[in-house]
């Protein structure tokens, strides 16, 4: 019968291991070829046991392993560092040992010598690696999570802890969705099960999360997918980068930018509506041969002019006017404010002979500023005449009632009118026009809702195609009896 050293001198060396082993008895050492090769060193090479033990960095290691093999005769397994007789090369080994006993005394240790240098160094990578990654995890200044394929947090570190103000603890007890701002998650979501399908290998999106305090934070995610070696999904990886400031800056940007454009087209529209009631009065003094109505006409042009330079006057004002709430609001007189323009366009009243009909109370006191009044009833006015029914007289009527605590400004016609059904949503949209005009451009409305706003009112239509257009304007309310500032010229 074969004794467990021959099944392993048999056996090993078709498995690339190495046998040894140690007679007590005898003193004698064996080491098969693969033993020396693992070792390097050649046949003549002689050591004895103790030799042999100090050729782990870590010898007690080893004799704690002998010790414990030769006290339970069972096989015992161990992994040591060595360094190489000759050579001097730091290797790594595994051994099997096991312990044969003569009359109750061990005879001898025999076992399997493996060179597991290869395997050791890769495992070894692979913790410093993980290392590594836990600490680039754990320490990125941007938001970092793992997110299980239903939601949930599996590990976050510590920037995403500090950005959404909650403990680790806290975040494992919940899902993203949890976190997630609800009109961002059906996007997130959707993009989340594109990742799973296989549409996309990862995706970018800009949302917002719930500060642990209640308020919002604008993030960029960036998220990918896990897959194991049969590619079934395992969990997500979430990079989350805070842009709260980014995002607060850019709608500084983009407001600077709105009212330098709201800006230039209150320059362009209303020097516009000046520039053009000058010429009509210009062209009607040229054709005039009547010396009385000449001196009129010029009257009027004179008084034009000096309304252009209080408008010029007004206009260096208006970009401060969003810069904080309430900039630029003044107390202001409605009736004479719609007087002066009834004056700037009078050239274009008495070409159209236009009926206009003024109600407004002498007392009526209005919040806001006055570039941005004479727009508003400039845009309306003018409206109101470009858009006359051709086959009527215009007759425009001004009214101003107060209603709770705004003032109800009211401006209607009796013109072409608009099919609100139908353009009513898009009434006041920038560059939308809804009659054939050759000076419709589509910025008026835009305008007026925009400066309206701007000042903390509001403005709605009422319409009738064929019989005209009622614009109602709601104004807060100034309460005191005299006015601070007013339109008179």
């Amino acid at each position: 019968m074969q004794t467990q050293l021959e099944l392993y001198q048999r056996v090993t060396p078709l498995v690339g291991l190495g046998i040894f082993e140690h007679n007590f008895q005898t003193g004698e050492v064996y080491w098969n070829p693969i033993v020396k090769s693992i070792l390097e060193v050649g046949n003549e090479y002689d050591s004895n046991l103790e030799d042999s033990i100090n050729l782990c960095k870590h010898p007690e290691q080893i004799r704690e392993l002998l010790s414990k093999a030769m006290a339970s005769g069972e096989p015992e397994t161990g992994t040591f560092q060595i360094t190489t007789p000759i050579t001097r090369k730091h290797k790594w080994v595994r051994i099997h040992l096991q312990a044969t006993c003569d009359k109750g005394e061990c005879a001898s240790i025999y076992g399997a010598l493996e060179d597991v240098t290869q395997r050791a160094e890769v495992i070894a990578l692979l913790k410093e690696r993980e290392k590594l990654f836990t600490n680039a995890f754990d320490f990125a200044p941007i938001g970092l999570a793992l997110v299980s394929l239903t939601g949930g947090w599996i590990k976050v570190n510590l920037s995403l802890c500090k950005m959404l103000g909650y403990t680790e603890q806290e975040f494992l007890k919940h899902t993203f969705q949890d976190f997630t701002h609800p009109d961002d998650l059906n996007k997130d979501l959707q993009l989340l099960q594109e990742l799973l399908d296989g549409k996309v290998e990862s995706y970018n999106m800009e949302k917002r999360y719930y500060h642990a305090d209640g308020y919002i934070i604008w993030a960029m995610l960036s998220v990918s997918l896990i897959r194991d070696e049969l590619g079934q999904p395992m969990y997500f990886v979430s990079q989350i980068k805070d842009v709260t400031e980014r995002k607060k800056h850019m709608e500084t940007i983009q407001s600077q930018n709105d009212r330098l454009l709201n800006f230039a087209h209150i320059v362009s529209h209303n020097l516009r509506s000046h520039t053009g009631n000058m010429k009509m009065l210009t062209d009607m003094i040229l054709l005039e041969h009547d010396e009385e109505e000449k001196e009129r006409l010029l009257l009027m042009l004179n008084e034009n002019t000096s309304n252009i330079l209080e408008t010029l006057e007004y206009l260096n004002e208006v970009v401060k006017v969003h810069d904080n709430v309430g900039v630029g609001k003044v107390s202001l007189h409605l009736k004479p404010a719609v007087q002066r323009v009834l004056d700037i366009l009078s050239a274009s009243i008495q070409n159209e002979e236009a009926e206009i009909t003024l109600a407004i109370p002498d007392d009526c006191c209005i919040q806001f500023h006055p570039a941005y009044l004479e727009s508003v009833i400039m845009n309306l006015i003018s409206n109101a005449l470009k858009y006359k029914h051709p086959d009527r007289q215009a007759n425009i009527s001004i009214t101003a009632e107060r209603f709770d605590r705004q003032i109800l400004f009211k401006v209607k016609d009796n013109g072409l009118g608009i099919d609100l059904s139908l353009h009513g949503h898009k009434l006041f949209g920038m560059y939308k026009t809804f009659h054939r005009h050759p000076d419709a451009r589509g910025m008026g409305l835009f305008l007026v809702k925009n400066q309206v706003e701007a000042m903390g009112g509001s403005i709605s239509a009422e319409s009738t195609p064929n019989c005209g257009t009622t614009f109602i304007v709601r104004f807060e309310l100034y309460e005191n009896k005299a006015a601070e500032h007013s339109l008179h010229h």
